[in-house]
């Protein structure tokens, strides 16, 4: 008999942590630039259409 209870938890676990790291440079690539890194000008605001 195989035991495969805690390699569930193991695999689960791995997933989570790809996931928020997944979520973490989506959430960075969307960021809003009010200064331009190059320039340390403002930037202009562009309206959105939602």
């Amino acid at each position: 008999m195989l035991d495969t209870v805690g390699r569930n938890k193991k695999v689960i676990e791995e997933c989570i942590r790809n996931q928020i790291q997944d979520d973490i440079v989506a959430d960075q690539l969307s960021m809003e630039e009010f200064i331009d890194p190059f320039t340390g000008e403002e930037t202009k605001r562009k309206n959105k259409k939602r």
